[in-house]
């Protein structure tokens, strides 16, 4: 290691007092609510563990953060790592994995009782995208995926069951990397039974889904109060590369209040969760969006989902 190096130790963070960012972007980082970050361990490689990663949203003035792992249910880490890092409110949420038993509602049902907040539909594992993966990310996937259809394309019965949890404790449903006529069938069940915390995930990304849904389906879904996730990691070089003007457009299509901004950040090749944040809001600015537009989508909109008090910036 060359002199000037220093290996990274998460307990630097512990006694480390950054000055406070007076930026513009600075100040739209603090108070934050990030719904949709990555960690180690993980079935991929990732840059941070959860304690580590929640300690870099502390540094940034963050208010909240969601920890999302494709292969556990995250609400007992989440607990932990909120008593050891007080200052942000740490959520944990559960995907429908083959690794959690598919669709199942006993799984979703402890993991509501353990605190989590967000509900993911089959990712990796959904049908939609698992040869994807297979072929883009080089997992060895077991199984020819979940689907939430069937070959009539109605729902299949165990849905209901989740979304009746859902629904008990106010949990948020998310699409995950289902199809989009997969989607369409949940929102429209889901609005059947009255849910109203409905968030579709990775709304743009084609990278890991054989099929998404078309800019007019996700403006139809917006107008319904569905909420439209756009992600850092989707106009990230490293990740999604679209055009930040792309994203900008398709926000003013669905409306700011119906949309969230997120990370989706974690992965070894891509910038931090606060770095990542940081970018997609100057990217976001510098396009078209008011600041008042990224207020709503980084700090009052997923306060909204996971059902924090709005706090008047």
């Amino acid at each position: 290691m060359d002199e000037h190096e220093h290996e990274y130790r998460p307990e630097y963070h512990f006694c480390f007092q950054p000055s406070p960012d007076t930026s513009t972007i600075g100040r739209m980082l603090r108070g934050a609510i990030e719904c949709h970050v990555h960690f180690a361990p993980d079935i991929m490689p990732r840059r941070f563990n959860a304690l580590e990663t929640v300690l870099l949203a502390r540094e940034a003035g963050l208010r909240a953060v969601v920890l999302k792992n494709h292969s556990y249910p995250t609400a007992n880490l989440a607990t932990l790592v909120g008593q050891m890092v007080p200052e942000v409110a740490v959520f944990g949420g559960i995907c429908l994995e083959y690794d959690a038993g598919g669709i199942n509602h006993h799984a979703v049902e402890t993991e509501a009782k353990l605190g989590g907040k967000i509900v993911w539909m089959p990712v990796f594992c959904a049908r939609n995208s698992i040869n994807m993966v297979r072929k883009v990310l080089g997992l060895e996937m077991k199984g020819e995926g979940i689907s939430i259809i069937n070959k009539r394309g109605k729902l299949i019965p165990e849905v209901d069951e989740v979304l009746k949890v859902v629904r008990e404790y106010d949990m948020v449903l998310a699409t995950g990397h289902i199809s989009a006529p997969e989607i369409m069938a949940l929102v429209d069940r889901a609005r059947q039974m009255n849910l109203t915390k409905i968030l579709v995930t990775h709304a743009m990304s084609d990278f890991l889904s054989e099929s998404i849904l078309t800019p007019d389906e996700r403006k139809t879904l917006a107008k319904e109060g569905v909420f439209i996730e756009h992600s850092a990691w989707q106009v990230s070089p490293t990740g999604g590369k679209t055009k930040p003007e792309e994203v900008v457009a398709s926000i003013k299509r669905e409306g700011a209040k119906n949309c969230i901004m997120c990370t989706d950040a974690g992965g070894s090749a891509h910038p931090t969760l606060t770095e990542g944040l940081r970018m997609f809001i100057s990217a976001m600015l510098r396009n078209g969006l008011t600041e008042d537009e990224v207020t709503l989508m980084v700090k009052t909109n997923p306060a909204r989902l996971l059902g924090l008090k709005i706090e008047r910036s």
